[in-house]
């Protein structure tokens, strides 16, 4: 069959050329050729989102108005609807009959035209039911531009209505106007599906597809990486990719792994990488990254997973439970009804208020049962990089591959043009004309970087761009090395930091939406996962912003671009200016200049609060001081988090403490804890804290400084021995920062990197370093003006002790202080810190009462050996450290002891074991495969044990359906809602169709748990009749219904047409349950509708499924807890819809949740 392009313009000569997928379409006018690019998916590329779906629908309205005819049939509208992304469409015939109009709507046009999704419905009233089934098909089309989507539209409805072939013929404009045919017939006319006609070139066996997995997974292990294929069921699977963590730690350094997450190195475990969405393809991907046509047809959207797994593959449950687009968390009975007991609790002790319990939710105590957590070694589990990584692959990475096939560029210079492209939304081609030589010179500096810091290898590098490439070896190596290099991007937009300090931790770009994203959002270190496993690090971390604050000296980074709404500041906020101390050591202790201030005009919102943005420097110091005071201690929020919880129940929220704290004390204090770029840890064991220092001092463990500042640091070490002999035998000294406490915000953020100073210092430029710590504590670590009042440790002064390489001859001067140019030669080891509270752990604490040395089954860490000429001492007395590497060597050596390599499971080893000899090679005996529909030869086969055919009946002893029943029921059903809208209308119309194919595909109705009767879909979509049934049999209420002779609970589902963007109204018609004051549960209020945050505008989203939301109300009513659901004594009388309501809204206003606009229209 011949690849042809039709469209027609104005009656004339029908020509035919040979097309390509994608081309330009001429227009004949006038006998002179008009280029028109309305057809052209590259016309626009460059652009993309909202303008480029601009540009698209005024690109075909242009075409519309020359004229535009498709497939025989013409265009006589192309317009915007009524919503936004709203397209609406009028398909007549040359006689001007009318054939269709259809109304389209993209989702988002902010994802447009990659990830949209799209609906369509027509207005006609009396469509055929052919072409109600290519609108209602429109919404299973994978995302495509607006003008590929019209022409396919076009060409379905043609063969439909039969039309003729067109007259005239749209053709590549070439150098010659002659025609090479005429009067073509309809078979040979346009094909919607032209740029699928290679999938009946050649059959394809699933041997070869399973060849192509062997292949790359051949390569994989030769990489010594760890691949996997774990089958969903059916056709489709996931691959997986793994590199156990004690691997990762040869080119990643421990301390970093440690500081960016404490899991990754907690056990012996993998790195995994999930690729998923092939929808049973493989390849999926063309040789330059793009989708194959197949995978187009099908919808085939790679998605990709990061997390750890202790074996070196998730079993199949848990792969199930990561891929899936959507879950529902939903606050439980119990945990509700403490927060309104605890609020109650503060009103009544505030205001003697004694408010009276709601009908449907009283306030009993609750108790907490502890229910002990099973380890699943077949787990997979984020961590904190997770979500940033994910976010990376899935929507950069294809890109990335693809200009690298295109130009020839490395990793980093095709991150840099993408950057660029996304930015100034050009084409690529002009990009890389402008900037070709910063895009190269990022390659070239990438290529120097790879001398210092071990990079993964590189599937692309030398590969030619015809050539097929290896998708998940090439994706794992991606993911490795931006894991490698994750400090020098921004953990939100991706982007190259451009600051003047390394970081050790991966932190953010400097752009208010990237903040706002890591902050709010929290895309950084989890904080109630600190909060619980390093209380002592988080108290500190809060108690430095305050003193910083509220003492003056708080600078950049700054909480700003969060949204933060605080209180309007008092009239005498003033900037705190400390006295000036000009020892010569001490040039962290310069007071913070006084800059005059220009008072701001503070206009306070409906709320009574104003945006923390528009503060002066001086007002947001005293705002973060006074909202920290605000917080509970961490102490506090640690028993809050570790309350106990039945399973299935959510997880205390730090919020849920004090619903009078601001959201903004709660943003404060996640930006303590996540700007910090250094790693603190607390000492906890007694070997490991410094001998002979005064105990009041409380030590932590303390690095400072990009990741591979260890390995600069050790390279320095080796430069230094091969000159001077001492160093060998004593590489290292040791000695104190001191600095006052405000300036420890800045320093753990920053480093010891040292400013230029308009006054000079007397010792000369450089880190100022003390040989005896009482040096530090007596003179330069300054105490602050004040503290936090909740902080446990309530620290008044701060130092650090250094490991310094043992080259003093090299140092700017070393008496009295040492002063150290090169920052590089500068390790920080521990940071100590002296308090009202708790000193920490005593370092004698391994010793028993009775003097005697306690058991100790760690291993006894040694001491540092001190170079005799340059000891360290407190006070004239050397001082005993620890080892600093010794933790992470020890460390190390346990998980490499607890690494047991595991053989590839069965289905892994089918793989590796295909012999391809054996397929059949006559191709007489192969089946044609030319049918456009026949996609299974490009997909993975199912094995044998698990395929099941098509239309296989449901079990005998099945739930079955009660027609009569359910008739009689919905007898005096109120009239459906009297409001649509196009985009509701589109919307519901997909779920309809999905929640029928879904129950239609269901191996059984039991096992669904619902049923929606096809019989009562009426002509209104917004009313629904939906039925729950086969609750577990030892149920309170199944028992109930049972006895009552009940087959289901009947439910009715009322559309807004806001949907989706605002819930439907769900409730009970019949059986009446038994009231929550009465005794009874299951999330149902008095009135029969549904008591759940995720039916409100708080917990909502337009991405929730009915089918969802249903086994959601099903899980509901089943549980037993605080009281099981039960039905009433007059079960029998159908709710009604005005108790249904009053029920609703007094449950919403018990629990402060949002009502959805327009609900009274919606119900009355």
């Amino acid at each position: 069959m011949s690849r042809t392009t039709r469209a027609t313009y104005r009656d004339g000569e029908s020509q035919e050329k040979p097309a390509t997928k994608r081309q330009k379409i001429s227009i004949d006018i006038d006998d002179e050729d008009v280029n028109m690019d309305a057809y052209d998916p590259n016309k626009n590329a460059h652009l993309k989102g909202r303008r480029r779906f601009t540009a698209d629908l005024s690109d075909i309205q242009e075409a519309c108005v020359a004229g535009l005819v498709l497939s025989g049939l013409k265009l006589q509208k192309i317009g915007p609807g009524d919503d936004e992304g709203s397209v609406e469409v009028i398909i007549v015939k040359d006689s001007s009959e009318h054939v269709l109009a259809a109304n389209l709507l993209i989702s988002d046009t902010s994802e447009y035209p990659r990830s949209h999704s799209l609906f369509c419905y027509s207005p006609d009233g009396d469509l055929s039911a052919k072409l109600q089934r290519i609108v209602d098909e429109i919404a299973e089309e994978p995302p495509r531009p607006l003008g590929e989507t019209i022409a396919e539209l076009a060409a379905s409805v043609a063969r439909v209505v039969g039309s003729a072939a067109p007259k005239a013929v749209a053709t590549h404009h070439e150098d010659t106007d002659e025609s090479d045919g005429e009067g073509q017939s309809e078979s040979e006319g346009y094909d919607p599906f032209e740029d699928y006609d290679d999938i009946g070139a050649a059959p394809v066996e699933p041997d070869s597809v399973m060849s192509k997995l062997q292949q790359d997974f051949v390569d994989i292990v030769a990489t010594e990486y760890r691949p996997g294929f774990v089958r969903l069921g059916g056709n489709d699977f996931v691959v997986s990719i793994s590199l156990p963590m004690i691997t990762l730690a040869n080119s990643i350094p421990p301390r970093a792994l440690m500081a960016w997450d404490r899991r990754l190195l907690s056990c012996s475990q993998h790195l995994t990488l999930l690729i998923g969405g092939f929808h049973g393809l493989y390849p999926a991907l063309e040789n330059d990254a793009s989708y194959t046509s197949s995978a187009q047809r099908l919808g085939v959207g790679l998605t990709f997973k990061v997390g750890l797994s202790q074996k070196y593959k998730p079993r199949m449950e848990q792969v199930q439970e990561v891929v899936r687009k959507h879950g529902l968390i939903i606050p439980d009975a119990e945990d509700e009804l403490r927060i309104q007991a605890e609020i109650a609790a503060q009103k009544a002790k505030f205001f003697d208020y004694d408010g009276d319990n709601d009908e449907d939710e009283p306030m009993p105590d609750v108790v907490e049962e502890e229910v002990p957590e099973v380890e699943d070694p077949d787990r997979f589990d984020p961590f904190s990089l997770s979500s940033s990584l994910e976010s990376l692959m899935d929507q950069s990475f294809l890109k990335i591959v693809q200009l690298r096939r295109k130009f020839g560029l490395g990793w980093a210079g095709a991150e840099f043009l993408n950057a660029e492209v996304e930015k100034s939304q050009r084409k690529e081609e002009d990009v890389l004309a402008v900037m070709e030589n910063e895009i190269r010179q990022a390659d070239r500096d990438e290529r120097e970087l790879a001398r210092t810091t071990v990079l993964p290898h590189d599937p692309l590098m030398g590969l030619n761009s015809t050539e097929p490439f290896n998708l998940p070896l090439t994706a794992f190596c991606y993911l490795v090395r931006r894991l490698s290099l994750c400090t020098r991007y921004c953990i939100v937009c991706h982007n190259r930091l451009r600051f003047d300090y390394e970081a050790l931790k991966p932190y953010v770009c400097d752009s208010k939406l990237c903040s706002y994203q890591y902050y709010s959002l929290n895309r950084g270190p989890s904080l109630e996962y600190e909060i619980i496993h390093n209380p002592k690090t988080v108290d500190l971390l809060v108690s430095l912003a305050f003193v910083s604050a509220s003492d003056g000296a708080m600078e950049d980074p700054l909480p700003i671009g969060l949204g933060l709404r605080v209180p309007l500041p008092s009239s005498n906020a003033a900037t705190y200016a400390q006295p000036p101390n000009t020892h010569p050591y001490n040039q962290q202790n310069i007071a913070p200049a006084v800059v005059p201030e220009a008072p701001k005009v503070l206009v306070p919102g409906p709320d009574g609060l104003c945006d923390f943005d528009d503060l002066t420097l001086s007002q947001m110091r005293a705002c973060i001081a006074k909202l920290i005071n605000t917080l509970p201690s961490v102490e506090d929020m640690k028993k809050h988090l570790e309350r106990k919880v039945k399973a299935g129940k959510s997880k205390p929220k730090l919020k849920d403490i004090d619903p009078n704290i601001l959201p903004a004390a709660w943003s404060i204090l996640r930006w303590c804890v996540a700007s910090c770029t250094a790693h603190i840890e607390a000492i906890d064991s007694g070997e490991e804290l410094i001998k002979k220092l005064d105990p009041n001092w409380t030590q932590f463990r303390l690095t400072v400084g990009a990741p591979d500042a260890e390995a600069k640091f050790k390279e320095a070490l080796d430069i230094a021995a091969n000159e001077d002999r001492n160093v060998k035998t004593y590489p290292v000294i040791y000695a104190f920062h001191g600095s006052p406490l405000r300036n420890w915000h800045s320093i753990i953020r920053h480093g010891l990197w040292y400013k230029v100073v308009a006054n000079g210092r007397a010792f000369g430029d450089g880190v100022y370093l003390a040989k005896d710590a009482s040096t530090s504590m007596s003179y330069y670590a300054g105490a602050a003006r004040s503290t936090w009042a909740k902080s446990l440790s309530g620290p008044t002064n701060c130092m650090a002790l250094t490991e310094v390489v043992n080259r003093p001859q090299k140092f700017v001067s070393s008496d009295p202080h040492y002063v150290i140019k090169d920052t590089h030669w500068i390790m920080c080891r521990y940071l100590l810190v002296r308090g009202v509270g708790d000193a920490g752990v005593d370092a004698s604490s391994n010793v028993d009462t009775k003097g005697k040395k306690a058991v100790n089954r760690q291993p006894k860490v040694p001491f540092v050996r001190l170079d005799p000429k340059h000891q360290t001492m407190v006070n004239g007395k050397v001082i005993e450290i620890p080892d600093p590497s010794f933790k992470v060597e020890t460390l190390l050596s346990a998980r490499k002891g607890d690494y047991v390599h595991e053989e590839p499971d069965e289905e892994d080893m089918a793989i590796f074991k295909l012999d391809l000899s054996k397929k059949a090679t006559s191709s007489s005996s192969q089946p044609n495969h030319y049918d456009l529909d026949d996609e299974d030869d490009y997909r993975v086969s199912a094995p044998p044990s698990s395929s099941k055919p098509k239309g296989v009946k449901k079990p005998k002893d099945d739930w079955k359906h009660n027609a009569q029943y359910v008739a009689k029921t919905i007898e005096n059903l109120m009239l459906p809602p009297f409001q649509s809208s196009p985009s509701a209308s589109m919307a519901i119309q997909r779920e309809l169709k999905s929640m029928l194919k879904e129950q239609e595909t269901a191996p059984s109705l039991r096992e669904l748990g619902w049923y929606m009767p096809p019989e009562l879909i009426g002509d209104n979509l917004y009313q629904w009749i939906v039925e729950i049934h086969s609750l577990e049999k030892d149920l309170p209420l199944a028992k109930d219904m049972k006895a009552k002779g009940l087959n289901s609970i009947i439910f009715e589902i009322r559309f807004p047409p806001t949907f989706p963007n605002s819930p439907p109204f769900f409730r009970i018609i019949t059986p009446r349950f038994l009231p929550f004051i009465h005794g009874g549960g299951g999330h149902v209020t008095g009135g029969g509708s549904i008591c759940m945050d995720l039916l409100t505008s708080d917990g909502w989203l337009p991405s929730y499924s009915i089918s969802a939301v249903l086994m959601q109300i099903r899980l509901a009513l089943s549980n037993l807890e605080p009281k099981p659901a039960r039905l009433s004594t007059d079960w029998n009388r159908p709710y009604g819809v005005d108790e249904s309501l009053a029920g609703y809204k007094r449950a919403a206003m018990t629990h402060n949740w949002t009502l959805p606009p327009g609900l009274d229209r919606l119900v009355r």
